[in-house]
Formats: C-alpha cells, structure tokens, sequence
C-alpha cells in the first residue's frame, strides 16, 4: 500500500468515527486505534479495561467535558 493509500484510509477510518453520535462515539475508541495500527503497520494490543464502576466514571467524565464544551 503507498502512503497516498494509507493517508486515504486513515482519513476515511478517522471519519468513520468522527461522524458517529450517541453511544456509538465513546471516549474508548480501541477498533479506530487497532485499524490505524494495522494501516501504518503498527505493534498493538488491546488495552485492559478498568473495573466497570470506574469505567463508568470515565464515561460520566467524558461527558461533563463535551457538555462543558457545548453550553
């Protein structure tokens, strides 16, 4: 794959994600990472979740940070 191939399919990777709403665009993207890592050719490996109730937490973070932003 050229790097004018890769660009594009990061670039359409990256809008994927960008154009998603609701619950589909959380603040744990891992899939978007694990397909820009497979493109640049890139060691990955999933990262290990926290305990639920402090996963929660980040999401509750993550949305106070976007509603600040927006009001």
């Amino acid at each position: 794959m050229t790097i004018e191939q890769k660009f594009y399919e990061a670039k359409t990777i990256i809008q994927e994600w960008v154009s998603k709403q609701g619950h589909d665009r959380c603040w744990y993207y891992p899939d978007l990472f694990r397909k820009l890592a497979e493109i640049f050719e890139v060691q990955y490996s999933d990262p290990g979740l926290p305990p639920r109730n402090e996963f929660e937490k980040g999401c509750e973070k993550y949305q106070e940070e976007e509603y600040k932003k927006r009001h």
